[in-house]
C-alpha cells in the first residue's frame, strides 16, 4: 500500500519524464544523455541538423554562433523565405525546442515514429499524434510499425520501443542511431542555452568568491563584536 501510495506521489510530481502514448498508455521518456562539455557530440549533431532539419526547420538564434556556422548552420541557407509548406503547416524554429520541450522529449519523439498509410507522410508518431512531420529520420532508424501486443507495468507505462517494433533495418544500427539522435538532441540542448558550459564554470568560481567572503566577514564581524563589547565594558 504505501509503495503503491508512493509510486502515485512521484507519478504526480514527476509528469514531464511522462507522456501519453497512442492508445492510452503512459509513455516513458527515454534518457538522451544530453553533455554540454561534450563539444564533439555537440558539433556531430549540428552537422546533422545541417544536413537533415535544415530543409524545414530554422534556427534563428544561431545566426551569430560560430560552432553554428562552422557546421554549415548560417542564416542565409535557413528555409525563411518560403510561403508555401506541404498540409498548411509551418515547421517552427528549433532555437528554444529543447527548454520548451525538453531534451528528454525530443530524443523520445525522434525515435518514435511508425508507419501509417493513413496519414498524408506515410508516418505518425506515438508522442504527436497525427503529426505533420514526415519521418526524415526512417533511412538511418529504418521502418517502424506498432505492436499489436504491448506489456505494460502496473502504472501502465511503456518505452517508446515497447509500442512499436522494426521492420526494415536502415543504414544505421540501433546503436549508432541512438548515438546520432544523442547528438542532434545534444545540439538542440546547446542551441537553447549556448553559454550554459561557460555559466557553469562561472559558477563554481563565484561560489568559490563567495565562500571566500564568508570566512571574511566571519572575522570581520568578530572584530566588529569585540570592540561593541570593549565600549560596553567601559
Amino acid at each position: 500500500m504505501i509503495r503503491s501510495i508512493l509510486a502515485v506521489f512521484l507519478l504526480m510530481v514527476s509528469t514531464p519524464l511522462w507522456a501519453e502514448g497512442t492508445a492510452g498508455e503512459t509513455l516513458v521518456l527515454a534518457k538522451a544523455g544530453v553533455n554540454p562539455a561534450n563539444v564533439a557530440s555537440i558539433k556531430r549533431g549540428a552537422k546533422f541538423f545541417a544536413s537533415n532539419c535544415m530543409v524545414c526547420h530554422t534556427l534563428v538564434y544561431m545566426r551569430y554562433d560560430k560552432l553554428a556556422q562552422e557546421a554549415g548552420i548560417t542564416y542565409e541557407k535557413m528555409p525563411l523565405n518560403v510561403k508555401t509548406w506541404p498540409f498548411g503547416v509551418t515547421p517552427p524554429d528549433l532555437s528554444l525546442e529543447a527548454s520548451v520541450r525538453g531534451a528528454d522529449w525530443i530524443y523520445t519523439y525522434l525515435h518514435s515514429f511508425y508507419q501509417d498509410a493513413a496519414r498524408p507522410t506515410g508516418a505518425n508518431n506515438l508522442l504527436v499524434a497525427n503529426t505533420a512531420m514526415p519521418n526524415i529520420v526512417a533511412p538511418y532508424q529504418g521502418d517502424q510499425m506498432l505492436a499489436e501486443h504491448v506489456a505494460t507495468d502496473l502504472f501502465n507505462q511503456v518505452e517508446w520501443y515497447d509500442l512499436v517494433k522494426l521492420t526494415r533495418q536502415g543504414t544505421m544500427s540501433s546503436e549508432e542511431f541512438d548515438a546520432t539522435m544523442s547528438d542532434l538532441v545534444n545540439f538542440l540542448a546547446y542551441a537553447a542555452e549556448p553559454y550554459r558550459a561557460e555559466q557553469e564554470r562561472i559558477g563554481w568560481w563565484v561560489l568559490g568568491f563567495l565562500a571566500i567572503l564568508f570566512v571574511l566577514m566571519y572575522f570581520l564581524k568578530r572584530e566588529y563584536w569585540r570592540d561593541v563589547k570593549k565600549h560596553r565594558e567601559e
